[in-house]
């Protein structure tokens, strides 16, 4: 039997001495290769390459161009039966692929390395783009490749584990809005449904996707309860079903509902109704005179309120379904201006 072609040679250079891997490939011809910084791994890799050579298991990435495996990718996210992928993930991927395309010029995703990555990055600095866009991008890629690694199409997901790619951002604070903006807020909704997303989301901290996806079943008017599944085609963000005590008011509007109800939705058609909810939500935030807030602001402001008046925060975690303490904490608590006028006040008098 013939040797199979892998040699290994070392290389000294300003960062000290690396080992390089190198091979042809068998079916291809073409000159392959990989660096290791320490002497047993590259070893170890070489006697691992001629074992695959030897009994015909070395893997070959899919011949590919990068526009090709992109619209593989979506295609497969979309519509794949055994993963189950939010339209607003698949738009999330398609951006950044796309942006990857255009300021790299990608010819394979072969050639995705973390070098690339950083070059992306800054070029998508100097364009303008904030470091949370940019991150979101080398998020969504960085998933993309390992999709890519299931599908055969590359041999491994050279970007996982690079944390280093991700830029610095500042933390942005919770915006949480005060009792009279609530109050405004819910006044100047005229239909009942934007009145029960509104209730959903302040009393009972409910996602946007929680909210639209609710059934009529889940409403327990009796006992007041609220069930929040997850279910096929409408998966919780922790993947974890949880009921929680329904708010009287919040009981008042679905009874009022319930008479008109057309099928087993709540919001009769939740997909649409997903992202419609943030557009409608914007608007009657600048008609009732209040300054920006999004949906998500009063999942936020429930829990904060609800720390304030002094619940638990395992208490507060199970109505809003963290897992994480530190999520709660970190992303969802911030302070309220009574909260600091108290403190100021606690001050002693010097005038």
């Amino acid at each position: 039997m013939k040797r199979p072609n892998v040699w290994l040679a070392r290389r000294k250079g300003k960062n000290g001495t690396h080992y390089l891997v190198r091979w042809i490939e068998p079916d291809s011809g073409k000159n392959r290769g990989r660096t290791f910084g320490r002497l047993e791994d590259a070893r170890m890799y070489q006697a691992q390459l001629r074992r695959d050579f030897e009994t015909n298991s070395y893997f070959s990435p899919v011949r590919i161009t990068y526009g090709e495996w992109v619209e593989r990718h979506l295609e497969n996210m979309a519509n794949s039966p055994d993963v189950d992928v939010s339209p607003k993930t698949v738009a999330g991927h398609r951006e950044a692929l796309a942006a990857l395309g255009r300021v790299c010029q990608v010819k394979s995703p072969l050639d995705i390395t973390p070098k690339l990555i950083k070059v992306f990055r800054r070029r998508q600095l100097e364009n303008g783009l904030s470091a949370r866009t940019i991150n979101k991008h080398v998020s969504a890629i960085r998933s993309a490749l390992s999709y890519a690694v299931r599908d055969e199409v590359i041999p491994e997901n050279k970007l996982l584990g690079q944390n280093r790619l991700m830029l610095r951002t500042e933390q942005k604070p919770p915006r949480i809005l005060e009792v009279g903006e609530l109050t405004a807020l819910m006044n100047t909704a005229t239909d009942l449904r934007q009145k029960l997303v509104i209730s959903l989301g302040y009393y009972h901290g409910l996602r946007r996707a929680e909210i639209c996806y609710l059934q009529w079943q889940d409403v327990d008017l009796e006992d007041y309860r609220l069930s929040v599944i997850d279910r096929e085609g409408a998966r919780t963000k922790t993947r974890r079903s949880r009921t929680i005590a329904l708010r009287r008011e919040t009981a008042e509007i679905f009874a009022k509902l319930a008479p008109d109800r057309v099928n087993e939705f709540v919001f009769v058609n939740p997909g649409a109704y997903y992202w419609s909810v943030s557009v409608w939500f914007e608007q009657l935030v600048r008609a009732a005179g209040l300054d920006p807030c999004t949906l998500h602001d009063l999942r936020k402001t429930c829990n904060t309120i609800m720390q304030d008046a002094g619940v638990s925060q395992e208490a507060a975690m199970q109505v809003l379904g963290h897992t994480s303490a530190q999520v709660n904490r970190d992303h969802y608590t911030g302070i309220l201006v009574e909260q600091q006028r108290k403190a100021i006040n606690a001050l002693p008098s010097i005038g």
